[in-house]
């Protein structure tokens, strides 16, 4: 019996139960991690992103999309141009040097504002994480690291 007079109660009540009514978080809710873009390009203006082979290896890089061209040879210290495709691409960039046990890359990404140039710093560290393989540059302007 006290149970029927619970879930009478519960099928009344709830209909008058209101909604909480969401807030907007404050603004220092920014949190870094992998879900978070490591820096923004203005994507209402053609951009630009420049690789420098900041390692003693030989990389590659190539936009990977359908129509994409052959991938790029970067020897160490030089300097690579990607332009005219849009305002988004996802980027990858990886050694030809069998690199499973001795080393991995990290990129350090940066945006210059006034150029709308996303600089691309390719460093060569100790394998103390699985290492860098995509820039992803969004629509939206954000820039993703994977």
């Amino acid at each position: 019996m006290k149970a029927l007079a619970f879930l009478i109660l519960l099928t009344v009540a709830l209909p008058m139960v209101r909604p909480a009514i969401a807030q907007d978080p404050p603004a220092k809710t920014y949190q870094p991690g992998f879900w978070q873009p490591v820096t923004r390009f203005n994507a209402e203006q053609p951009v630009e992103v420049i690789i420098q082979n900041n390692t003693d290896i030989q990389i590659e890089y190539d936009i990977t999309e359908l129509e994409s061209t052959n991938p790029t040879s970067l020897p160490a210290g030089q300097t690579g141009r990607l332009q005219g495709f849009g305002n988004s691409a996802v980027i990858v960039i990886y050694s030809l040097v069998d690199s499973s046990s001795d080393f991995t890359l990290r990129f350090d990404v940066t945006v210059d504002e006034a150029k709308n140039l996303v600089n691309v710093s390719v460093l060569k560290e100790k394998p103390t994480f699985f290492g860098h393989r995509a820039v992803n540059l969004q629509k939206t302007g954000a820039v993703f690291v994977y």
